[in-house]
């Protein structure tokens, strides 16, 4: 156990030295650039020493001065660390650090650079602007013991033999960035590959083997298990627990407790999915489906196709809701200007959602009405019967939903009317326009669910902020008035004047109204009572109460705050407001001086946004209203108060409450978003004004534009995956595209620069506005402080001024002597605080001290807050001496700025997207018309034959007018070619036909000649009186007659044949009437197997009785093929070949066909056998191949000859 302790401990040390290392190495890069800043300098500047620095330093003179500060979140004192050592661990009330110093030598001078680096933040305030506690970057966590010098059990850290500090690992502490045991790690992983790659493996056998139901439910089956189980064991959520994986940032569920989870979910749910529509987009399933819908009404297979598309919406619908109600980001316009990964991702899972429901939508619609599209009224008229209780329901209880609900059918109308699914599955222009006009329907739907999220974060806010005005206390108030009484008992003056009784108690009064209550607390009427040690009333009015009785009024637990001695009552009174009651007990030292007694009293109700959030802390932001709502109090239907912008006086009250939905959801009245809030017998109505209606557009163009990169970007990897060629795009396609990627590149340029100046311009103007305004203070403040008064006023005469201008203005104020240190402020609580020092920002001295500027724009960053602050010189106006640096910070700089991208962005996204809308539709007209000449040639070019050639007509003498005329000139050619032609192959006919001819009857006359001079030689002999000597004679010139007659016949059936008819026809009927005539015959065995299905289509174009006469050729040559005392055996099979073909073969059991003879067998004059002409497969194979279709065949002298027809089907 002892050696598995110290082996940890030396891990932790080693994994530790390492962080510090770079620690150290960037303070000596930093250090190398200080050199040269300083080598051609006669003494340091800040100008000068302003280095783009990885971390804080700080340079010292030898006597310990501070000269230069990199930083003002922390000054370090040259008194808390020692001069002796190079590194040390240096601990304040900031936090602790480890510094390295240097001395360093320039102009004969000593000074002192350190460097340090945060190890411990010590923050007053926690929010999400501020982050106290260790560093993580160099710490796993908090269980360890830090020390400067070496300890007994403490480990020494080193770096190049230089002591560092020594720390000890206590147990459970764990090395950054680890956060589970390695071994664990790499067993997950190895084990998780090792399921995949076998059962990715034996699922794709299977799927190659053609059992793909099979292969996709035992993916399914491994993925959910392997899912199962890395939920169970919390991975990888405990390995990574940043990012997609922090649970903090997105959970809704046990099965999705982290954002990776959900993507991980969808992508196994997509992977199953894509298995499921390969199988149902094969030809074999769809006609396979008609036999099962045959056994329903149509109506309800579309019913049930229109169900199973709805709910896919409904799911993609709340799919979005889930993700932004779960998560800590919106994904609406307004994320446009903090847009990350996690937002990028968020859309991914969502964009895989709705690619889901469209392909599913089209697949179970083209499942529906294929084979049936003939009517395609009737599928629309059973839709409009299926959605319209849903239109109507949905239109009183949720229009969102409605607007949702109404894209969805506009999908199913353009399925079903432009019959969509002939476009999904091959690549070219009107599958572009599908997807685009998708992508359109999914950012409708979205567009809608990010409204209705709206909607309802709305709603939340202003029940919450009713509740705050009706039952909860100030919480805004609360917080500040904590800070108040801290820096009230802290006050110098305040314990001097209450000391000396013979001093008047009017200015500490005065003090704390017009410093420490004034602006937000202007809304209350303030009293300030003091009572001396004893009780007695040393300041107040009249009507001021004793400390006793306040104490038995207000000390009450009932009233309690958070805060010590600090009471807030809830007024049930509508004439009067809430009420704050502070007892404040003054001490020096061990002496107390008395107690000061402050009491608020509200006359109106602000929400006081202006505060900066960042000395929010978190105990308060739970019931914190960021947002600034205008509101009513009703009570009798009466209006009792109102706050804000919006006019509640012409408001009819009796039937603005009739309505139902002012309490739950809210109504629109008059541009403004109302909740009503019922609380006893009054009503509290919440006001906003309404979402506005070019960002409704916006997040719809928004997601458009999203889902159409994520379309493109898939697109793009299905074709990187599935290789270039299938990339065959027509004329018109490739017209099309060139004529959109010329419009959408420039548009995109364009955009591109127009947010880029518009963002600069806007900047600009909101940089002359905070110079505007802090020219104002300026003059102010120098007219009432500048000049020769300046050094005769004291502090409170400057904080007093200060608070004033700062009221006044709105604003925050802080002054800065001409040393860099401040000296007065309206919001000493982020000084008090520690959240910054009393210095000045460097870069700002370098400008307006060093430089001379007069004005100086700075952006400034306080923990996770980014700001800007303007800088200003006050000068004494008849020297021109600096006199004090007026800076100005500007907290709400960031919003603005992201306000104006974001209004920036949703007109460029709103005018981009209907101008490319537009461009699309009218580029496919456009390239309609300009390719309908080019379409019209094609025809006909295909209709161009020897017989009955139209010529063209073109009007214009353009480019297509010279195509025509060529054309034309072809066709003339043509006729004068097809008379030369028809003339020399008529004669070429005639002599190849005589030559034929010739040959073929040459040899039945030779043994007929024979046969007569054998006749003629009995008849010498006269031996031809015995009857029995004529009869083999006249048999075989019979014979031999016959012989002649099958010859002449068969040249006339070539001769003669006319063109084969082009008709439809059931195939299979064919085939049967064919087989059917060799049924009656002894002789052979035939066997006929039909593996297409009873019920299934068959129909091919072609001529039944040409296919019939080759059919029954082949089974004759079949028979004839097999050698004499052998039975001829044919088999005939009948069956699909892929989607889009049928196949017939005819096998036999004969002896094959030779080598040197396979190429000679569809030759006209061919034949294996003693007697025919030899035309049989060539007539056959004319036939087929003028049909569209194929004929071949297998052969081999063991198995016999295998002929093969092969015809496309009729979709």
């Amino acid at each position: 156990m002892d050696g598995k302790y110290r082996e940890d401990q030396g891990a932790n040390k080693a994994h530790l030295e390492q962080r510090l290392g770079k620690v150290i190495r960037d303070f000596d890069d930093d250090f190398d650039k200080v050199l040269a800043s300083k080598a051609s300098e006669i003494q340091f500047s800040f100008k000068h020493l302003n280095i783009d620095n990885e971390l804080p330093f700080y340079l010292f003179s030898n006597d310990g001065e501070l000269i230069y500060w990199s930083a003002i979140d922390m000054i370090p004192d040259f008194n808390n660390f020692s001069t002796a050592k190079s590194y040390q661990l240096l601990e304040n009330n900031r936090g602790i650090y480890f510094t390295k110093l240097r001395k360093i030598v320039h102009n004969h001078k000593d000074y002192w650079l350190l460097h340090v680096y945060p190890f411990y933040d010590k923050v007053e305030i926690g929010n999400e602007y501020l982050k106290s506690g260790f560093n993580p970057e160099i710490f796993g966590n908090d269980r360890f013991l830090l020390s400067g010098n070496p300890k007994e059990n403490y480990q020494n850290l080193y770096f190049e033999d230089h002591y560092l500090f020594s720390v000890f690992f206590r147990v459970g502490y764990d090395v950054q960035g680890k956060s589970i045991n390695l071994t664990l790690l790499v067993f997950f992983f190895s084990l998780l590959g090792l399921v995949l790659l076998i059962g990715g493996g034996f699922v794709h056998t299977l799927w190659s083997k053609g059992q793909k139901f099979l292969a996709t439910i035992y993916t399914f089956l491994i993925l959910f298990f392997v899912r199962l189980i890395m939920l169970a064991f919390h991975f990888p959520n405990a390995f990574f627990q940043t990012g997609i994986f922090d649970s903090s940032l997105y959970a809704s569920s046990i099965f999705n407790p982290s954002l990776g989870d959900l993507l991980l979910n969808v992508i196994c749910y997509i992977v199953v999915l894509s298995m499921v529509i390969a199988i149902l987009s094969r030809r074999r399933v769809a006609l396979a489906f008609i036999k099962f819908r045959n056994n329903y009404p149509y109506w309800l297979s579309l019913t049930a196709a229109y169900i199973l598309s709805t709910t896919l919406m409904f799911l993609v619908f709340y799919l979005y809701l889930n993700i932004v109600e779960n998560s800590q980001w919106n994904l609406n316009i307004e994320a446009i200007p903090n847009f990350d990964y996690l937002k990028i991702v968020s859309l991914f899972i969502i964009f895989l959602g709705g690619a889901a429901y469209l392909l599913f939508t089209i697949i179970g619609i083209n499942m529906v009405l294929f084979k049936n599209e003939d009517n395609y009224f009737y599928p629309l008229k059973v839709l409009v019967v299926f959605v319209s209780p849903f239109l109507i329901f949905l239109l009183f209880y949720n229009f969102v939903l409605f607007v949702a609900f109404l894209a969805h059918i506009i999908l199913l109308v353009a399925i079903i009317s432009f019959k969509l699914y002939q476009s999904l599955f091959k690549l070219d222009f009107n599958t572009f326009l599908t997807f685009f006009f998708a992508c359109l329907i999914g950012a409708v739907v979205t567009g809608a669910a990010a409204y209705q999220d709206l909607r309802y974060d709305e709603v939340r806010a202003k029940i919450k902020f009713a509740n705050n005005v009706m039952l909860d206390r100030d919480v805004m108030g609360e917080f500040l008035l904590e800070d108040i009484i801290a820096r009230v008992v802290e006050d110098a003056f305040i314990k001097s004047r209450l000391s000396d009784p013979l001093l008047s108690k009017d200015p500490i009064e005065r003090k704390i109204k017009k410093i420490y209550l004034a602006g937000y607390f202007d809304q209350y009427r303030q009293d300030v009572s003091i009572f001396s040690p004893s009780g007695r009333l040393v300041l107040g009015s009249n009507n001021s109460l004793s400390l006793s009785e306040y104490k038995n009024r207000y000390m009450n637990s009932d009233y309690a705050t958070q805060v010590h001695n600090l009471y807030f009552i809830k007024s049930t009174d509508t004439n009067t407001g809430n009420r704050f009651v502070a007892f404040v007990k003054i001490q020096r030292d061990n002496d107390f001086l008395g107690t000061i007694v402050i009491e608020l009293n509200q006359q109106r109700i602000e929400s006081g946004k202006a505060f900066p959030k960042l000395l929010m802390d978190n105990k308060y932001v739970t019931n914190y209203i960021e947002r600034d709502f205008d509101f009513a109090i009703f009570e009798e239907q009466e209006l009792s108060y109102s706050s804000g912008i919006f006019s509640y006086q012409g408001l009819t009250v009796e039937n603005f409450l009739k309505n139902e939905n002012v309490f739950t959801t809210g109504i629109l009245f008059n541009g403004y978003h109302h909740l009503a809030v019922s609380y006893n017998d009054k009503i509290i109505v919440v006001s906003s004004r309404k979402y506005p209606n070019n960002y409704i557009l916006a997040d719809i163009a928004f997601l458009f534009v999203v889902y159409l990169i994520f379309t493109l970007l898939s697109i793009a990897v299905f074709i990187l995956f599935s290789g270039l060629n299938q990339l065959r795009f027509n004329y018109a396609t490739k017209l099309q595209l060139y004529l959109n990627f010329a419009f959408f590149f420039p548009m995109l340029i364009i955009s591109v620069i127009a947010v880029g100046f518009l963002s600069h311009s806007y900047t600009e103007d909101l940089h002359r506005q905070y110079f505007q305004k802090a020219g104002i203070i300026s003059d102010n403040l120098g007219r009432d402080l500048g000049g020769e008064q300046f050094n005769n006023l004291n502090k409170d005469d400057i904080n007093t001024e200060l608070y004033t201008l700062a009221t006044a203005t709105d604003a925050d104020i802080n002054l800065y002597l001409p040393d860099g240190k401040l000296l007065a402020t309206n919001q000493p609580a982020i000084f008090d605080k520690k959240i910054l020092t009393n210095y000045l920002h460097p870069v700002a001295y370098a400008s307006i001290i060093e430089s001379k500027e007069n004005r100086f724009l700075q952006i400034e960053q306080v923990g996770d807050l980014q700001f800007k602050t303007v800088y200003l010189a006050l000068k004494n106006g008849e020297n021109q001496e600096l006199q004090a640096i007026i800076a100005i910070p500007f907290f709400e700089s960031e919003e603005e700025l992201n306000l104006m991208i974001t209004e920036v962005f949703s007109n460029i996204l709103i005018i981009f997207v209907l101008i490319f809308l537009f461009f699309l539709v009218i580029s496919y007209f456009v390239s309609k018309n300009l390719t309908h000449p080019f379409k019209l040639l094609t025809q006909k070019l295909k209709d161009t034959d020897l017989e009955n050639n139209e010529y063209m007509v073109w009007p214009g003498k353009d480019e297509i007018g010279l195509l025509v005329n060529e054309y034309n000139n072809m066709l003339y050619k043509l006729e004068t070619s097809k008379k030369v032609l028809a003339s020399n192959e008529k004669e070429s006919a005639w002599r190849e036909m005589a030559k034929q001819v010739a040959h073929e009857i040459k040899n039945p006359l030779t043994p007929m000649k024979l046969t007569l001079q054998h006749l003629l030689r009995l008849q010498a002999a006269d031996k031809l009186d015995n009857g029995k000597a004529l009869v083999n004679p006249i048999n075989s010139i019979i014979h031999q007659v016959d012989t002649l007659s099958d010859i002449a016949s068969s040249f006339s059936t070539f001769a003669k044949m006319p063109l084969p008819k082009n008709q439809e026809l059931e195939f299979r009927k064919v085939v049967l009437k064919a087989v059917s005539i060799f049924n009656y015959r002894d002789d052979v065995e035939i066997e006929f197997t039909d593996q297409t299905g009873e019920g299934t289509s068959t129909k091919i174009m072609g001529d039944p009785k040409l296919y019939g006469r080759v059919i029954s050729n082949l089974i004759i040559n079949g028979i004839q093929a097999v050698e004499e005392g052998k039975k001829p055996k044919i088999l005939v099979n009948l069956y699909f070949d892929g989607q889009e073909h049928i196949k017939l073969s005819i096998k036999d059991n004969g002896k094959g066909i030779s080598d040197e003879l396979k190429e000679k067998v569809f030759l006209p004059n061919f034949s294996t056998k003693s007697e025919g002409s030899g035309l049989g497969l060539a007539i056959a194979k004319r036939g087929v191949e003028t049909a569209g279709g194929k004929i071949w065949f297998e052969t081999s002298s063991d198995t016999g000859t295998t002929f093969y027809l092969l015809f496309p089907l009729i979709p």
